[in-house]
């Protein structure tokens, strides 16, 4: 295994009534971190990946990777969260569920 230094990841998942609403929603998103991604980089937001879950048959669910610096890093960052939070509820009306858990990276792999 390869050694890492610490480093906090938040993994989002988002759950979405439809396909329509999600899609919109990943639009949406990307035009944000647009704007924001200058911001995230200056607070120690290292890496954001967006996957699509496929195996809940039914679903329209994606998963978000967030990997920050450190605990610090994290917590510069929430500010940010929240206007894209305040934005996404007042400009997309696009319901969604969203669960949030935070872990430190004991390994890391790269082959």
């Amino acid at each position: 295994m390869t050694e890492t230094k610490p480093a906090l990841v938040n993994f989002t998942v988002e759950t979405f009534t439809n396909e329509r609403d999600m899609e919109f929603h990943m639009a949406q998103a990307s035009k944000r971190f647009e704007v924001f991604m200058p911001r995230f980089k200056e607070a120690g937001l290292k890496k954001i990946t967006s996957t699509r879950i496929w195996n809940k048959e039914g679903k329209a669910m994606v998963g978000w990777v967030f990997e920050y610096e450190n605990a610090e890093a994290y917590q510069a960052c929430q500010t940010l969260w929240r206007e894209i939070e305040q934005a996404i509820d007042v400009e997309d009306g696009t319901p969604v569920i969203r669960q949030a858990f935070r872990g430190i990276v004991l390994s890391q792999t790269t082959l």
